[in-house]
């Protein structure tokens, strides 16, 4: 008796695609890509690591070059601002995991046009740096910014994070994930910035800076990702908060 069933189609490399194999690619493949492109849309959006903190491309800023305690730059803000603080505070590194370059740091005291790229998130933004050039004092604005304003003595329990890479160049960008980047930024000369989240879920950021206002970038690598403690003096800049406390006191929690 002849057998009626029908034959297994089998893939040979220099015959052609049997019949059953093409219906289930043309099948397969397009809903193959359509899962990719709706996965890699979706993804970022449901997974908390992937923030909301972005590049907002090259910005030309004019304003004052202030050396301590990191250098950075004060800008005034434009147009009636109410009570609010007078000048915006931009911190500020270099290209890489740097600080800025000797031709911008000559530059330090004085008023100028600075072009780099700009960082963001929330409150927080970072300029990589790549020119200065001086200009004269804008006639509206004090020819030096006012000094810090001590705010109190605060212990503040948070996170110490490079601020290049958290702002939106590394996502994610604090945790132990990024650990070893945070500790190459801050040991390079990026500013080492204390992220502090109060139980209103209100993030704060505050500069790192010694009892007398200096950088302590090298002396706080090895609590670089862990939960911290930190007792010191806050002093505001304008939007720029400062905490100065001896390093050697800094508690992990």
């Amino acid at each position: 008796m002849k057998n009626q069933s029908k034959p297994d189609e089998f893939y040979i490399s220099y015959a052609p695609v049997p019949k059953g194999y093409r219906r289930f690619l043309f099948r397969f493949v397009p809903l193959l890509v359509i899962g990719v492109v709706l996965f890699a849309g979706l993804l970022p959006m449901v997974h908390n690591q992937f923030n909301t903190g972005k590049l907002q491309g090259t910005q030309e800023l004019e304003g004052f070059l202030a050396a301590e305690p990191v250098p950075h730059l004060v800008v005034p803000r434009p147009g009636n601002i109410g009570d609010n603080s007078p000048f915006s505070r931009y911190l500020l590194t270099g290209g890489g995991k740097t600080a800025p370059s000797a031709d911008i740091l000559e530059h330090l005291g004085r008023w100028v046009k600075l072009t780099g790229t700009m960082v963001s998130r929330n409150q927080l933004s970072v300029i990589a740096t790549r020119s200065a050039e001086p200009i004269d004092p804008p006639a509206s604005a004090a020819a030096r910014p006012q000094e810090g304003k001590p705010i109190g003595t605060y212990t503040l329990t948070g996170e110490i994070l490079d601020s290049k890479c958290y702002p939106g160049v590394m996502k994610p960008g604090q945790g132990k994930t990024h650990r070893a980047c945070a500790i190459r930024c801050i040991s390079g000369g990026v500013p080492a910035v204390f992220r502090v989240q109060n139980s209103r879920k209100d993030v704060l950021y505050f500069l790192l800076a010694d009892q007398q206002g200096k950088a302590i970038n090298e002396r706080i690598l090895d609590l670089v990702a862990d939960p911290v403690e930190i007792t010191g003096d806050v002093i505001q800049y304008d939007d720029m908060f400062v905490v100065q406390a001896d390093p050697d006191s800094y508690k992990r929690v």
